[in-house]
């Protein structure tokens, strides 16, 4: 059930994203009233992580997690005018990375707990992958392929292939996660559809030649 505080905190977020930041969430609009959009959404996600962690004091974990899908949509919306900032001030490489942060941060809401969905999470996400479509052009990906050895539990610390937590899956406020501490690499892969969207092309030489693959600048000798 959820409680009185944790709703009041989600209707001012519903208000605050209606009234304050949504309109911000554009290319063209203005990058000084977005950074104002960020402090606002930073104190926002502040005050999600202070009742998170109230809500786990008092072993809440519906509420708990609730918060914890909360912490993590305001988050990816940061990530997301930070890449319209860093786009408008020509830093592309940045700009990327923040969408790639922001596809991740919706994709842990939505993993945390079903409020994500209530609060238009699909319906985001999927504009992330427009953008990406849309905005940047296609990426080579590389994919390494690794052979976990041992890995821990990040909730419970035991050996993983031990616990009873399933990755992907929140408890009392936090997503489990395995900690690999021992791996080893069998191949890396040129794929189209990576785990780690960092792992990409940065560079390509042709006609002797390099250029950024993102930009396709001509990179100078002292920039290499």
């Amino acid at each position: 059930m959820m409680k009185s505080e944790v709703k009041e905190f989600l209707d001012n977020f519903n208000k605050a994203m209606l009234q304050e930041i949504g309109k911000f969430l554009y290319l063209v609009r203005d990058k000084h009233y977005q950074k104002g959009a960020i402090d606002k959404l930073n104190a926002l996600k502040q005050q999600a992580v202070n009742l998170k962690e109230k809500m786990i004091s008092e072993a809440d974990e519906e509420n708990a997690n609730i918060l914890l899908s909360v912490e993590n949509i305001t988050e990816a919306i940061i990530n997301e005018l930070k890449m319209w900032i860093a786009l408008k001030e020509d830093r592309v490489d940045e700009a990327w990375d923040y969408l790639v942060d922001a596809q991740s941060a919706i994709r842990t809401a939505s993993q945390a707990h079903v409020i994500a969905l209530k609060l238009n999470g699909e319906k985001y996400a999927n504009k992330l992958h427009l953008i990406e479509k849309l905005i940047f052009p296609p990426q080579i990906f590389f994919s390494p392929a690794l052979v976990v050895e041992e890995a821990r539990c990040s909730i419970c610390d035991k050996d993983y292939e031990e616990c009873e937590h399933i990755v992907g899956k929140a408890y009392l406020g936090k997503i489990c996660y395995r900690i690999i501490t021992k791996m080893r690499q069998e191949e890396v892969s040129v794929v189209t559809n990576p785990a780690n969207k960092r792992a990409r092309v940065l560079t390509i030489t042709e006609e002797n030649m390099t250029r950024d693959y993102m930009t396709w600048r001509i990179i100078r000798d002292e920039e290499k």
